[in-house]
């Protein structure tokens, strides 16, 4: 017996329901009695979905990946799934990137003004945290109708965006709304043509083989590095005294004037604060991954995380092999690039990396003084009326706000601003681009979510309670619940 098992004469499950059903499935999925230590406890990998193969030995091809042919060789876990590939609902994917990167209110601010207040750059909320709540990190959904960018915006941001029955439209709309389409197809992320020889070489990792397959849907986090970067770079002049300190000569990377007591007073390797500004970053992503293991986890549907392919590749660093996303890269070579890493710029208008030399940041002192100026132009406590608190734009109360904004220390010093524009001038010039030792867009970790194709765990997996080890009521039961 197939669990689970849908009507295969309704795959276009993207426009099968109506407002109301999907409401009401967002509704479900919000009032549902599974609590987080429930799911924990039966969270796994569930890596089989509807219209997969395993080691089948069978050549398939698709359209996304320039009709390349590609064969995983033959092995004891031999499948062919019998089910046709269902894509997610509208109102499932809503759930799902609402999860993972969505609105959900306003920070709290509980930082001290002396301790580095003025580097929080938004007091937006989002679902999953980030270093000085920069929202770096962006959703890109892959699916069958192509690629999007989900960038949910709100103009006045409550203190919390879901708190009864009458937001759950929020999640539908944000999602419909609040998206950027990229293209109009799957991305080509390239299969290997099989060479003659004893190997296949693949790019995209030998584990990657049934990724960005048809039903599928990919949720890709794209971090902007950069400003992650570059708000560290300030807060550490401003708050914490180190200084960035090239690495050949043990000297101060540009900044020699402003070093003295008060001011920076202990060097920083260059390339070991690039490895922080990638930890901040792979922090970000991690909450994010987590929060769409979970979320699937409740709504029974299968997700695999996955790292194990070329992040630059899947952006579009070699065109050649396989077009990606289309993000533009910076050239560099020789002595210029020490760590031999790509250099992602962005996507042109849509994601630009803060990162120098840019179309966006020509100069050292666009990008410095871009992201200092981000806490003014994001964070609603700077840019809110002095008069009062209008109970929807700040977390403080009236007297307090007053005193934060005539506090200096909030805002970023001139000081900082100079000495953080000669520290990139002093990277850019000896080695092609800032930040230099780590790529400025990262894409490495990601999720693919699916139906579960239960009939793969029936054949091999052991029984537990009448069902196959690792499959619950609630994926038994999915697609009575959710189609």
């Amino acid at each position: 017996m197939i669990f689970g098992k849908k009507d295969s004469s309704n795959d276009n499950s993207q426009s099968s329901q109506s407002d109301d059903e999907s409401i009401a499935l967002i509704k479900s999925a919000f009032e549902s009695n599974v609590s987080l230590f429930k799911l924990l406890s039966t969270i796994r990998t569930r890596r089989v979905g509807m219209g997969y193969q395993i080691e089948s030995g069978q050549e398939e091809s698709f359209d996304w990946s320039s009709n390349k042919p590609n064969t995983q060789r033959e092995g004891p876990l031999n499948y062919v799934s019998e089910e046709t590939p269902h894509s997610l609902s509208e109102a499932e994917e809503a759930l799902l990137v609402w999860a993972a990167t969505g609105v959900n209110g306003m920070v709290l601010g509980d930082l001290p003004v002396e301790g580095g207040l003025s580097r929080l750059l938004s007091f937006k909320g989002r679902t999953s945290p980030s270093s000085s709540n920069d929202g770096s990190v962006e959703m890109f959904i892959v699916n069958d109708n192509g690629v999007s960018l989900y960038r949910p915006t709100v103009n006045k941001p409550t203190f919390q965006e879901i708190s009864n029955e009458d937001d759950y439209a929020k999640i539908l709309n944000w999602y419909r709304n609040d998206t950027i389409k990229i293209m109009d197809h799957r991305p080509d992320v390239s299969w290997p043509a099989n060479p003659e020889g004893t190997k296949t070489v693949n790019a995209m990792g030998p584990a990657q083989y049934n990724l960005n397959r048809p039903g599928t849907t990919w949720l890709l986090p794209v971090g902007d590095v950069g400003v992650e970067w570059f708000n560290q770079l300030l807060t550490s002049y401003e708050f914490s005294g180190f200084y960035l300190m090239d690495p050949d000569t043990n000297e101060p990377a540009g900044c020699q004037e402003w070093i003295r007591p008060g001011f920076l007073e202990v060097g920083f390797p260059i390339p070991a604060f690039d490895e922080l500004a990638l930890m901040l970053h792979a922090g970000q992503v991690g909450a994010i991954v987590q929060n769409i293991r979970l979320a699937s986890e409740a709504m029974g549907l299968g997700a695999w995380m996955t790292g194990s392919y070329a992040d630059d590749l899947v952006l579009g660093a070699y065109p050649e092999i396989a077009k990606g996303l289309g993000f533009s890269f910076l050239s560099r070579e020789g002595t210029l690039n020490p760590a031999t890493t790509t250099t992602c710029q962005g996507l042109d208008g849509i994601k630009d990396a803060v990162m120098v030399p840019s179309k966006k940041f020509p100069k050292a002192e666009d990008a410095v003084r871009y992201v200092a100026n981000l806490s003014t132009t994001q964070a609603a406590v700077y840019n809110a009326d002095k008069d009062g608190n209008d109970g929807g734009s700040m977390p403080y109360q009236k007297d307090v706000m007053e005193s934060i904004l005539e506090t200096p220390r909030t805002y970023v010093s001139d000081w900082v601003l100079e000495a953080a524009v000669k520290t990139v001038e002093y990277i850019v010039n000896k080695y092609g681009c800032a930040p230099a030792f780590i790529n400025p867009v990262r894409a490495k970790i990601s999720v693919q979510v699916h139906h579960v194709d239960v009939g793969f765990y029936e054949k091999y997996n052991v029984q537990n309670n009448g069902l196959p080890y690792g499959i619950t009521e609630t994926i038994q039961n999915h697609f009575d619940a959710w189609h």
